[in-house]
């Protein structure tokens, strides 16, 4: 889909969350409403500062690392997806309706080579049956829901349930990241802080009152994860997957009054923001902005649950969804990310009531 757009017509219709901030939707969006941050100190350490390092970690009952943990922090958000299916009026069983997951891509440092095989077999024990046909598990990070939303809107199911879950909580991954300089320590200020977190959507076919989704677009940044100086930041991948995301949903993007991104404190990723918005921010005919603080809001998810992953982009619908029934959604939405390999997505949406 690089350079073309499409209209997945598909509604979110419900959404679950587990992060930092708290063990539910609700609880966890009124902390990024509120810009309550979750990261405290860890058993992770700063071998730049000879010190902890703080990180957003999940409240689980006991703590523990790596792969095996995903199923455990799936499993709930995904239980309370089904709860919410289960109370649809003449809704099917949770249990039948297919799961779409997305994880950490293959170059994410520390990342087991098993990692589906992991997942889908924990997930099972712990559900209690395996996930269901039609379901699958795509190794795309941040980028992964364009391709996700494209398979739902594929199945023979009218349901699905879209869920991304990451932890960066691991020595081993920590250190890669300040070795690359991209994590936020005591001498870098331009990164990022680790986090968990695991966010499932409940997606229908077709528009239904939710936060439908008008179009969707990926682009390739050359730069990818911030270049150097023989290959700067260009922008380029944001700004194609955005306006592909734009003209699918038959919009400009001076009507957009949103934008929720994976934007965690490296410099690059402002960057490319701010080019993108430049290439496609425009005053509308009227000669006067139509957005209520006539200027787009940033609503920022990883400030208060840290950088999850693959996470990340379910986290922030379900902020949008979230805003959406409580009324304080103002106006139309688009959502971005990108990934380490330079692969940028986007995704448009609008609340609509009836």
């Amino acid at each position: 889909m690089t350079g073309a757009g499409r209209s997945p017509a598909l509604t979110v219709t419900g959404y679950a969350i587990w992060a930092a901030t708290g063990p539910d939707g609700p609880s966890c969006v009124a902390a990024m409403r509120a810009g309550v941050s979750g990261a405290a100190e860890a058993n992770l350490w700063d071998s730049t500062a000879g010190a902890p390092l703080n990180a957003c970690r999940v409240q689980a009952h006991q703590w523990w690392e790596g792969a095996s943990f995903l199923p455990a922090l799936l499993a709930p958000v995904i239980e309370d997806c089904r709860a919410a299916i289960e109370a649809l009026p003449g809704g099917p069983r949770g249990a039948e309706v297919p799961v779409l997951l997305a994880v950490a891509p293959p170059d994410r440092p520390g990342r087991p080579e098993a990692l589906e095989r992991i997942l889908r077999d924990g997930l099972a024990e712990r559900l209690e049956t395996p996930l269901p046909p039609g379901s699958i598990v795509l190794p795309a990070g941040r980028c992964a829901l364009p391709q996700l939303f494209a398979r739902a809107a594929d199945l023979a199911s009218p349901l699905a349930i879209v869920a991304g879950a990451e932890s960066f909580l691991r020595q081993a991954i920590v250190e890669a990241y300040n070795r690359r300089g991209r994590l936020l320590s005591a001498v870098n200020s331009s990164g990022f802080i680790a986090g968990e977190a695991a966010a499932a959507l409940i997606v229908a076919r077709g528009r239904r009152p939710g936060l439908v989704l008008t179009g969707m677009g990926l682009g390739f940044e050359p730069s990818r994860d911030g270049g150097d100086k023989d290959s700067p930041v260009t922008g380029e991948g944001l700004t194609d997957a955005m306006r592909a995301a734009l003209t699918a949903a038959g919009m400009p993007f001076h009507d957009i009054n949103v934008l929720l991104s994976d934007q965690n404190g490296e410099h690059f990723k402002f960057k490319e923001h701010a080019l993108a918005l430049m290439r496609l921010d425009r005053v509308p005919p009227e000669g006067r902005s139509r957005r209520p603080r006539g200027h787009v809001e940033h609503w920022n998810v990883v400030e208060t649950i840290g950088e999850v992953g693959a996470a990340l982009m379910p986290a922030a619908m379900g902020w949008a969804w979230e805003a959406g029934r409580s009324g304080w959604l103002p106006g139309r939405v688009i959502f971005t990310a990108g990934e380490d390999d330079g692969r940028r997505a986007a995704v448009v949406g609008e609340w609509q009531d009836e």
